[in-house]
């Protein structure tokens, strides 16, 4: 009955708006162009700032008659613009008013709107565009869709204040990816930003600057060009250093600091200065992280100094003496208090601060990643109790962002020996990492990917053969997860991690261990990660191979009951027509794929070498395709191939057996002497030795 009610109070109120509302909706029908813009000014007053109100009337149908108005001829420029002004305030309404509104195309209107000549129409449809992007991400697409709309805005920008600013707050919301980025900047979009940051209006100046710096994050092409590019009588850099001076208002000192930022960063750094960046970029960035700062510019100051410094040891202790900053980090984990004095200012300091706790952790955890990803000194100065209590109570955080920047952090932390011996162990770290990793992956979640790419690079460290985490994590079932992200097919970076954690975790491991780990990965996830097309992970699954297989005394018990697949392995990666691509951080240099990753798997064959007479029997004597690519792989010319080759041939020969020489004449016969004299000419240092030693063992013939 209740529920009945409700639902009759509900339609009567329905009908009651409807019969309060229908008569100005209904004016915008009538033949009578006055009556219709007595409608339309009627509406527009009752909309503005009033939510209510604006889903009232596109309930009411208002949409479909303001949508027809602006794109009909009968219609004049002053009820066009009215409609335009309207559907921009409608726009500002909850996210399910746009929803609605482009669902009626209101988005192909107001392009539509851009190309009249006249500049209020023009203004009112860049406003309500501005106002549509601005509300929801996944608008941010509309305005790419045709590159005819983008060179209208960009042809534009020039006619009004009003225009310059919506346009650059337009590109800077709605450019998501290096598509967007390569598209505006093939448009031309930097010669027409460069005149704006020199603009005499501060808010042009800051929308400029915001465009600039997405424009420049993480696309080198661009960041070059800004790095050339000029305003009527100077540099655009020299016009960003200019703007990081203390005289400027706070707000275009940070945006400048978060563009040459952005320079810094990418391949085109050699033409900063760096002179600029160590005595003001980077005190610029230390200063907005300051508590008395506003919380905006301590968000963006600690996120953008973090990627500043994240890769450079020097900024990073540079920064670590920099106007206090461990003390200016340490604040962020103070709640805001209310202002007693009855002062405004800090009363909305106060409210602009309230429900944002989570945002200054996740800012405050990645300045410290990044502060500490180093130096252990460094570490040593500035991880206490205190930070590691915040670290492990935000990986119980609500947000999944606080608990990916914990992990983060908590990574550069476990870098260090003393802390991951002393310190995490104290806190009891595994118990709340453990509590992330055992979590089921949601399928289609960027953040629960992201989350557990974090979690496995921490576990990497926490599983370290010296780390007192080790045995606890291993006892909660973590083996059975790790061989789920080996499966992953959706991240390379978490089946990265996972692997790296079996490799770490079977070094210098007990037997029963390693025998865990060879029964996880069996036969088809084995050989799943040895055809891979990564690189890291083909190298570093050899890499667990060969840990496995290290310890002499365990390598016929590890051979007896995984031998085949240990084999077939290893003819898998140094037969394979398709060698797997290296990551961009791999230091190859120019050797070639194929050899690096042959010469991982010659390491795993001389562990089984060195095995006893019966395991060397069963999988190596007999089989003459291999010993023939070891003579292949030791005319190679390439140095550790060569070496790797080398070593194993050695390793099969140098003991006084029966096997022995019956594998030396098979050498011989297969022209390893022949290749052995050769190297014993060019080779040098400690290649020259084993080159000698085992051509030694060629020449010795038994009576």
């Amino acid at each position: 009955q209740d529920c009945f009610r409700k639902l009759i109070a509900h339609l009567t109120f329905s009908k009651e708006v409807s019969a309060m509302y229908q008569p100005y909706v209904e004016k915008l029908y009538n033949d009578n162009g006055k009556v219709v813009v007595e409608g339309l000014t009627q509406i527009k007053n009752l909309v503005i700032g009033n939510n209510k109100q604006k889903s009232n009337f596109i309930v009411l149908g208002a949409v479909p008659r303001l949508v027809y108005l602006i794109q009909h001829e009968s219609s004049d420029i002053s009820t066009k613009t009215h409609c335009a002004v309207i559907l921009g305030s409608l726009a500002k309404g909850m996210e399910a008013n746009v929803k609605s509104l482009l669902d009626y195309g209101v988005m192909d209107v107001m392009f539509y709107g851009l190309q009249q000549p006249d500049i209020k129409l023009y203004e009112a449809c860049l406003r309500c565009i501005r106002t549509i992007v601005t509300s929801s991400r996944a608008t941010s697409d509309l305005i790419f869709v045709d590159p005819s709309v983008v060179s209208i805005l960009l042809d534009s920008i020039n006619r009004s204040t009003c225009s310059q600013e919506c346009t650059c707050e337009i590109l800077s919301c709605c450019c998501m990816t290096k598509h967007h980025q390569d598209l505006l900047y093939n448009l031309g979009v930097l010669a027409q930003l460069a005149e704006l940051l020199v603009s005499n209006i501060l808010r042009v100046q800051l929308k400029a600057l915001h465009t600039f710096s997405v424009l420049c994050y993480c696309n080198d092409n661009v960041c070059d060009a800004v790095l050339k590019a000029r305003t009527k009588d100077r540099s655009v850099v020299s016009v960003l250093e200019e703007m990081l001076s203390r005289g400027q208002p706070v707000q275009i000192q940070l945006l400048s600091a978060k563009c040459m930022t952005y320079l810094y960063r990418s391949g085109a750094a050699h033409c900063l200065d760096k002179e600029v960046v160590y005595k003001k970029v980077l005190p610029c960035l230390v200063r907005m992280c300051d508590a008395s700062s506003d919380i905006e510019e301590r968000l963006v100051g600690a996120r953008t100094l973090a990627y500043l410094i994240e890769n450079e040891p020097k900024l990073q202790r540079h920064a670590l003496i920099c106007e206090q900053f461990p003390k200016k980090l340490e604040a962020y984990f103070r709640h805001p208090t209310a202002a007693d004095t009855g002062n405004m200012a800090d009363i909305r300091r106060f409210k602009n601060e309230l429900g944002r706790g989570n945002e200054l952790l996740e800012s405050v955890f990645l300045a410290y990643a990044a502060l500490l990803s180093n130096d252990e000194d460094m570490r040593k100065i500035v991880c206490n109790e205190s930070l590691l209590q915040h670290l492990v109570q935000a990986m119980d955080n609500s947000s999944a962002n606080v608990r990916i920047a914990a992990l983060i952090c908590l990574l550069s932390l476990s870098r260090s020996v003393q802390i991951l011996r002393t310190t995490f162990e104290d806190t009891e770290v595994w118990k709340a990492v453990l509590k992330i990793a055992h979590k089921p992956l949601v399928p289609n979640d960027p953040s629960s990917m992201k989350e557990m790419v974090a979690v496995s690079g921490l576990l990497c460290n926490l599983l370290l053969e010296f780390s007192p985490c080790k045995t606890k994590i291993l006892s909660a079932n973590i083996l059975q997860t790790i061989k789920n992200w080996c499966e992953s097919e959706t991240s390379p970076n978490l089946r990265r991690n996972a692997v790296w954690c079996l490799c770490n975790l079977t070094f210098q491991a007990e037997l029963k261990l390693k025998l865990d780990v060879m029964t996880l990965l069996g036969h088809d996830v084995m050989f799943n990660l040895l055809t891979s097309t990564d690189y890291d992970v083909v190298t570093k699954t050899l890499g667990i191979l060969n840990n496995v297989l290290t310890n002499n005394e365990h390598t016929d018990t590890v051979m007896a009951l995984h031998g085949d697949t240990v084999m077939q392995a290893c003819v898998v990666v140094m037969e394979t027509t398709s060698p797997p691509l290296p990551a961009t951080w791999a230091t190859l240099g120019e050797r070639d794929v194929s050899s690096a990753v042959a010469t991982h798997a010659l390491c795993v064959l001389n562990c089984v070498a060195a095995g006893d007479t019966g395991t060397v029997r069963k999988y190596m004597h007999e089989n003459e395709d291999l010993l023939r690519k070891l003579v292949e792989f030791a005319g190679r010319a390439d140095e550790e191939l060569q070496t790797a080759a080398v070593a194993c041939m050695y390793t099969l020969c140098e003991s006084e057996t029966a096997d022995s020489a019956i594998r030396k004449e098979k050498f011989r016969a297969l022209g390893a002497q022949d290749v052995l004299l050769k190297l014993s000419i060019s080779a040098s240092g400690p290649m020259a030795e084993r080159v000698k030693s085992t051509l030694q063992l060629f020449q010795h013939k038994p009576n």
